[in-house]
């Protein structure tokens, strides 16, 4: 029978052993003891026996080779020795490059809260002054150009959606109802419909259709008054 018996150990730890026996290989969790003294020792370094292990797992023609030639040099019975490795597992420059691309990120998202924080306020005095409203508009698109650079569509669309408002608020009403009724249709039409963004659409089309109302009853009233005077 050709059969060998691999262990595994740091000397401090014991790692089980594999069981190579003609084409098959069995894995042995729990070792009741090991016998340092009558078993012949290699030194290897760990990564080297992690891919090892794996290789022989995998390949049937690398495990027969592995059994043969390792047979007839050690005998029946070899023990592994795990030795730290010497070469570097953590790859720093690509450790370096998520953690510029984490902080950026970060970076953005804390500029994105202060942006909504800022144009939440413009937007709300922006019913009352006219240079509120164009300052609101002016951070949606700032809101807008970071959304596209984090790559997230719920945001892009909110800040769209924003802009709107100061569209509507500086009577621009036809550039927001285009913008209102687009988003509304993509909105509906998503994959993965989100109901806030929907619901948000038809709270925008509600203020439009207030606030355009309200437009035509005054210049109802600025014509009469100019009939009048005449």
């Amino acid at each position: 029978m050709n059969l060998l018996h691999l262990t595994l150990t740091d000397g401090v730890y014991d790692y089980g052993a594999i069981i190579l026996e003609d084409s098959e290989i069995k894995w042995l969790y729990r070792l009741k003891s090991v016998k340092t003294n009558s078993t012949v020792q290699v030194y290897v370094d760990s990564t080297f026996c992690y891919y090892l292990v794996k290789e022989l797992f995998l390949s049937s023609f690398y495990r027969q080779c592995f059994l043969d030639r390792t047979k007839e040099k050690y005998g029946s019975t070899l023990m592994l020795r795990l030795k730290p490795t010497r070469y570097n597992l953590i790859d720093y420059n690509w450790n370096d490059r998520v953690y510029l691309l984490v902080r950026e990120r970060c970076e953005l998202d804390h500029a994105l809260s202060w942006l909504s924080t800022l144009g939440g306020a413009f937007s709300a005095l922006g019913d009352y002054f006219t240079n509120c409203a164009e300052m609101a508009g002016r951070i949606s698109m700032h809101q807008l150009q970071l959304a596209l650079k984090l790559g997230d569509p719920n945001i892009a669309v909110r800040c769209r959606l924003y802009m709107s408002l100061s569209l509507i608020q500086k009577k621009r009403y036809k550039q927001a109802k285009w913008i209102v009724l687009n988003e509304f249709k993509n909105a509906r039409e998503a994959t993965i419909v989100d109901q806030r963004l929907v619901n948000m659409c038809k709270g925008i089309w509600s203020k439009l259709q207030y606030e355009y109302g309200l437009h035509k009853l005054h210049l109802k009233g600025s014509n009469k008054l100019v009939i009048t005077k005449k």
